[in-house]
Order: structure tokens, then sequence, then C-alpha cells
């Protein structure tokens, strides 16, 4: 499966690429901008200024650098980019990981909870809130992403920030919340004789360890990590570091709801870089992702898809309507006809994983076309395959030729009622940003009879409309 590589700088990255002063850069653009090759390929210059500086300081300890990706499968995707910026240096050590498995790996790989056990858990203990159980889950998520354990109090008071046109939590129940967190982590205490951790719980203790002192950081898709994790990094910085952050929030799947003054990064001297150009997506690909979040509010860390920044042209996508078993036909021969898979990547797209895979597997199997699961996987596949499975979330910051999503239908893409419901907003960047992940072409099935409510948000005159 073909990686990200170094295909030459633009003429918007260079004078990014070409700096190498110490603090805060940020990183922000258009989807299909480069931002995540901009930030590896300053690794090299960053690398060469903190080796000078180690010299002539005398110091013997190696430079440390840290690449934090918001998913295992990016982390693999842009490890052979960043590795080959530091190929020549042989007094610099770097690490390439999610938060969670970098945290995990410094505090010696504590028992973490798992999800299928600490879901139930919280459902059982917040029976008595009047929220819907989902929602209910997902707030606990915000308020232990955003505020350390004690200074929760703080959450009564507080506005969310980034909810788009949602409603916010009512007051009322925000005492009631935290009791259910309260009961939560004392259950946990207690948790299989003791001694497990959650994924909140793994941030807090990495604010309680000594700094280890990373002179260069890189953080991707940086508006993904929650607070707590933004403020552990921080604690294990160097002085002087340079911290880079990769952001826009116009592709934010997870609603994190702070602000970046919160996690203790003074910005007032921060450099903010802003690539306009789309890179990777044509005309066409860029107008139909456009259009399914035409109206969203976005904040000023993001960017929606532009259309005019995109040059190349390509053909419209394709979007047919009919049963799932045509549309996987359809799929199937179009890839045989149109695809060259020694040089050319494609990508079967879903919103779930697991299940919703079967039937793409055995089509691909009978016909002879090699393919790669890498939802979740850390380690990129380096076989011939350059078919890839995986779902939405772990194709966030990845890049494919063609891009295919067949069977978007209302029972993979669950959401609340009303056009301003919170889990539809992120449904609808969501599948925009899966979209944005494609090159040369686009081909999105459903059923109409079953089709997802994010049907009504394709644009016409943005995609030809095929019977299958």
């Amino acid at each position: 499966m073909l990686a990200l590589s170094n295909r030459g700088a633009t003429p918007e990255q260079l004078p990014i690429i070409s700096g190498t002063r110490m603090g805060i850069e940020m990183i922000r653009g258009a989807a299909g901008s480069g931002k995540t090759s901009t930030a590896l390929l300053r690794l090299e210059s960053l690398a060469h200024t903190f080796v000078a500086r180690r010299k002539r300081l005398g110091l013997a300890e190696p430079v440390k650098v840290l690449v934090l990706s918001f998913n295992r499968t990016l982390a693999g995707y842009v490890e052979h980019l960043a590795a080959s910026q530091l190929a020549a240096f042989t007094d610099v050590t770097c690490e390439i990981d999610t938060f969670a498995a970098w945290a995990h790996r410094c505090l010696g790989a504590p028992s973490i909870i798992d999800d299928d056990e600490r879901e139930p858990m919280l459902r059982r203990l917040g029976a008595g809130v009047a929220l819907a159980p989902d929602a209910l889950l997902n707030e606990i998520e915000y308020v232990c992403g955003r505020f350390r354990p004690a200074e929760r109090a703080n959450y009564v008071a507080l506005e969310r920030t980034g909810r788009g046109n949602a409603q916010a939590v009512p007051r009322t129940l925000r005492p009631a919340i935290l009791q259910v967190i309260d009961r939560f982590y004392t259950e946990l205490v207690a948790y299989q004789g003791g001694g497990w951790l959650d994924w909140h719980l793994l941030a807090e203790q990495m604010l309680t360890i000594p700094s280890r002192q990373y002179d260069i950081v890189i953080i991707d898709e940086a508006q993904d990590f929650s607070a707590n994790q933004i403020r552990a990094v921080r604690h294990h910085l160097s002085d002087p570091y340079c911290l880079t952050l990769v952001l826009d929030t116009a592709q934010r799947l997870y609603p994190r709801g702070y602000t970046w003054a919160e996690t203790g990064l003074d910005l007032q001297l921060a450099r903010y870089h802003r690539l306009r150009e789309n890179h990777r997506n044509t005309v066409e690909i860029a107008q139909f992702a456009a259009g399914i979040v035409d109206g969203l509010t976005v904040d000023d860390d993001g960017t929606l898809p532009d259309f005019s920044a995109a040059t190349r042209h390509g053909e419209r996508p394709l979007v047919c309507a009919g049963r799932y078993k045509n549309q996987l036909t359809f799929a199937i021969d179009w890839i045989k006809a149109n695809v060259d898979l020694t040089t050319e990547t494609v990508a079967f797209l879903k919103p779930r994983g697991g299940k919703w895979f079967k039937d793409i597997r055995s089509a691909l199997d009978i016909n002879g076309l090699g393919f790669v699961t890498i939802t979740r996987d850390r380690k990129w596949p380096i076989g011939p395959e350059n078919i890839a499975l995986s779902t939405m979330h772990s194709a966030k910051g990845l890049e494919f030729d063609h891009v295919i999503i067949l069977g978007l239908n209302a029972e993979n893409t669950p959401h609340g009622d009303g056009a301003d419901d919170e889990e539809l907003l992120l449904l609808r960047r969501l599948l925009a940003m899966a979209l944005g992940r494609a090159r040369k072409s686009v081909i999105v099935g459903y059923k109409p009879t079953e089709a997802s409510d994010l049907v009504t948000f394709f644009k016409p005159d943005t995609f030809n409309l095929l019977a299958v």
C-alpha cells in the first residue's frame, strides 16, 4: 500500500518548511492542502537547528522528536515520510505514535479498562440522568477530556465551545453528570482488584511524571486532541522547543469544545500559517464535498473544502442508487476497467467497521483483487495490495487515488432529530472528510428506500446519478 511520500514542496509550503524559529507554529488549511506533509517536511531543518545548538552548548543527549497523530492508521501512514526526513541524523531520536500509545508506553503499560466494559458502567450509573444514553456518554467524554479531575466542578458554569448550532446540556443537569463521573471513578478504583485506568486518566498521569523534554513535537489533526492531552504534551516539552500544531476544525469529528488558552499554550507569540491551495482533489470532488458541509459553522481554526482552491479537473463523483449487491458489482467492475492497481490506490470507506465490510471482502476475494484492512492498524501495510478497507474515522489524514463509499444508509449513520443535531453535523463533516481523501475519483452508493439523511445534502449538479 502506497504511503505518504515527499512529492516536493509547493510554493506555499516552502516558507513554512524553511522556518526554524523556536516556539509554536500553527498550520491550518483546506482539505488536501498538504498540512501534514508541510509539518513533516520541517523536521530536517528543525533537526539541524537543534543539533547545532546541542553541539554549541556541549550537550551529549540526542535531539528528541515526537510526532503524535489522531489515530493509529495515520501514525503508520506518516512514518515513512518522517523517517526519510531524519535518516541522515545519528544524534536524533524520533517517536511516532498516537497519544494513547505514547502515554501508555511512557507510563509503563498500565492496565486500561476496555471501552466495552467502561461504557456499560457509565450507562448504568447514568440511568437516572435525563439525557439519551449516547448523548450522556458524549457529554462525559467532553467533560473528562476538557477538565482535569480537580477542576471538573468548573463544568457546571463554563460554556462549551465548538458545538455548532446544537444546544448545550442544561446547567441543571450538569451536577448529576458530575456525580456519574465521580461514581464511575470510585468504582474504577476497585475494578478487578484495582490498578486500572481509563484513557482520560492516562492523560492525567502524564502530567504527574517528570518531563521527557522533547525538543521538536508535531501534533497532527490537533483539533481532535482533548484539552488534557494537549496539556500533557505541553508538560513534556523542553526549553526551548518547537511545537507544530496541524489542524482544520472543518474536519473535526469529535466535539472537544475547549479553547487553546485553557491548555496553557501561550499563543500570543505563535506563528500562524494557512495553506489555501487544494493539491489533492479535483475541482469536481471538492465541489461535491463542499456541498455536504455547506452552511456549517466553522471556528477560526477551520477551512471548509474550497472548490475554488482546486485546479485539476476530472470526472464528477458518481452516485449509484440501487440495491447494495448492485452497487458492489458496479464498483468491482469499475475498478477492473479503470484502475491500474500497480500505481494507483483505492479505498472502500464506511462509517462503521466490522460486519459492514463482509460483502466487500467476499467480492474482492472472488474477483482476485488483493486488499488490506487498515482500520486502527498501527503498522502501514508494505505488501503489493493497493485496495484498502477502512472506516471513515481511520481514513482521516490519509490520501487515495479513488474513494468508494457504498451502502450509505440510515442504519450506519444514526443521529438525533433536527438539522442542528450535533451527531448529524458530525456525520456531515465525517462524510465530507472521507470524500476529501480522493485524488482522482469518487463513487458513492445508497439504496433509495434505506438512504441515509446525508444523501439529502448532495447538491444537484455536483455529481452524476446512476441507477444500478
